[in-house]
């Protein structure tokens, strides 16, 4: 279980993030919804940094950018994350779960002739290399095709299965489909839009009140 307690966060006199907390069971998925700069990407990155102070928790954080070097291979890629072995990795992404990610497809391609597909799975590989416990996940599917979005829901429906967590933020309504509970961040504060249902309010009314 992960527990994220009193997150708060400004720019200036906006306040983003107005003590924000959240709690996340093993093998959970939970999905955070909101408008461009309601702060989604800084709640992903701020939890980011609270766990990396703790050497006991293992996190992995998947921006919406790929943080990859466009003139190395994968292999070369992935080493800049990780302590692994050359070997090691070949034999990682040959075997469950990572070679869901069907990255031994294109492990000579450079990451300049890679489609937005391929970029993302390499950027996730990095990231999973090291088996994080919870895997923070901003805008996963973004202008990715079909295959590339099945292989990545494969992996991660792997990841829960094996009580690994996940937070993900995302425009996608596949996504949401896929998560235990869904959030909707608004002004700083995180509404369970299970709760807000069951108050007779559509979370999507609120989205189009921005």
């Amino acid at each position: 279980m992960f527990q994220i307690q009193n997150i708060s966060k400004s720019y200036g006199k906006h306040q983003i993030l107005n003590q924000v907390s959240l709690t996340i069971d093993d093998g959970e998925a939970v999905g955070i919804l909101g408008v461009n700069g309601s702060g989604k990407s800084t709640f992903l990155s701020c939890i980011a940094s609270i766990y990396a102070k703790d050497s006991s928790v293992s996190v992995g954080y998947i921006p919406q950018e790929n943080p990859l070097l466009e003139e190395l291979k994968p292999i070369d890629n992935i080493k800049l994350w990780t302590k692994a072995s050359k070997q090691q990795i070949l034999s990682a992404l040959s075997t469950p779960p990572l070679n869901t990610l069907g990255i031994m497809n294109f492990i000579d391609t450079p990451v300049r002739k890679m489609s937005g597909g391929m970029k993302k799975r390499l950027s996730l590989a990095t990231v999973l290399m090291d088996q994080p416990q919870l895997l923070l996940m901003d805008e996963p599917f973004a202008a990715l095709d079909l295959p590339a979005k099945q292989d990545i829901l494969n992996y991660m429906r792997l990841h829960l299965s094996k009580k690994g967590s996940i937070i993900v933020a995302s425009h996608d309504e596949d996504i949401f489909r896929f998560c235990n509970r869904v959030f909707l961040l608004k002004n700083g504060i995180l509404y369970d839009t299970a709760a807000l249902q069951a108050q007779g309010i559509r979370y999507i009314d609120m989205l189009r009140s921005e």
